[in-house]
């Protein structure tokens, strides 16, 4: 029998840091447990996925829309497979920044799942810039992943100024009910002790927002659109073109709300990571590598032929397709 393996939600919008903080709270693992991801992507090109299996973690992936749609069968199915395949000591579930967490939480603790899983105190990350513009503010999923929390963080305080931070700490005062934890941090490091926490009830303030009826997962939510790619393994790109390219983007028209990327290149392969037209780069060196590159952009308007024609500039001619 799999009986109450604690199960952590990590949520916030797109961009706030959901991998890194999971990385991060892995690197904390008591070295005799298992612990496995279940992580949620927009887009149908999985990249968190391919991240945690580079690094030797037990992950599933449900990619192509968010699994809080239709009735929570994406997310059953996802977390019974992962649950027998690896019998882990804990699960931690990233959802996707698009996602409306309230049925995800409802999933988990309906029936289906009382048996098998412990549900913990819930964590959202917030990135303390976003607070100055109303895209986010306004923005109902944004409200209900704060509003369903049990323990608020700003993560990247380190690029954070004292307005934002100041709009954080007022967000987190009003809250009700009082959150069970408010922290700032930075690179997504969190305290290992707060997966054991309890949960509280809390309510939604928008508990219908996108909810989905139909069988589809759908490519568009909330006026937000995705594109990606997959290369074989021996399409290799130029690192100093890519990372020029990526940077680039914004002044060539191309408006970028998050772009994750895994690629082989000339001088390794590595992750490409950015929100906020911040590109932060790190390198692959576990053993485990990937299978392919991959590349996801999401945006509000997907100029795909624009995309592919910087792109494509960008892969070395001894590349093999």
């Amino acid at each position: 029998m799999i009986e109450n393996i604690p199960t952590t939600i990590l949520m916030g919008f797109l961009g706030v840091g959901k991998t890194s903080a999971i990385l991060n709270l892995l690197e904390q693992k008591p070295e005799q447990e298992k612990w496995a991801v279940l992580v949620n992507e927009f887009g149908k090109v999985g990249i968190d996925g391919a991240i945690y299996a580079s690094m030797g973690i037990q992950v599933k992936e449900i990619v192509g829309g968010c699994m809080c749609c239709t009735a929570g069968v994406p997310l059953q199915v996802a977390v019974n497979n992962l649950l027998k395949e690896f019998r882990p000591d804990r699960l931690l579930i990233e959802t996707t920044g698009l996602g409306h967490p309230k049925r995800v939480l409802d999933t988990l603790r309906g029936e289906h799942f009382n048996k098998s899983l412990s549900l913990k105190a819930s964590i959202c990350l917030v990135d303390p810039e976003n607070l100055k513009d109303i895209r986010y503010t306004r923005h109902e999923t944004f409200i209900d992943q704060i509003a369903l929390s049990d323990i608020l963080v700003a993560n990247k305080t380190d690029l954070a100024d004292a307005e934002s931070l100041h709009l954080f700490d007022q967000l987190a005062e009003k809250s009700e009910p009082k959150k069970l934890l408010v922290g700032k941090t930075q690179y997504g490091k969190l305290n290992v002790n707060w997966l054991d926490l309890s949960p509280e009830v809390r309510h939604a303030e928008y508990p219908n927002h996108h909810a989905h009826t139909d069988e589809t997962r759908q490519q568009t939510i909330d006026s937000f659109n995705s594109a990606g790619w997959i290369y074989p393994k021996n399409t290799q790109f130029d690192y100093d073109c890519i990372e020029h390219c990526f940077n680039q983007f914004e002044s060539k028209g191309v408006k970028v709300e998050r772009l994750k990327a895994i690629l082989y290149t000339n001088k390794g392969c590595f992750v490409f990571n950015m929100s906020q037209s911040r590109l932060m780069v790190k390198k692959i060196s576990g053993s485990e590598k990937p299978q392919e590159s991959r590349l996801e952009i999401i945006a509000t308007e997907i100029k795909k032929p624009l995309l592919e024609k910087y792109i494509e500039a960008c892969k070395r001619k001894s590349s093999v397709n």
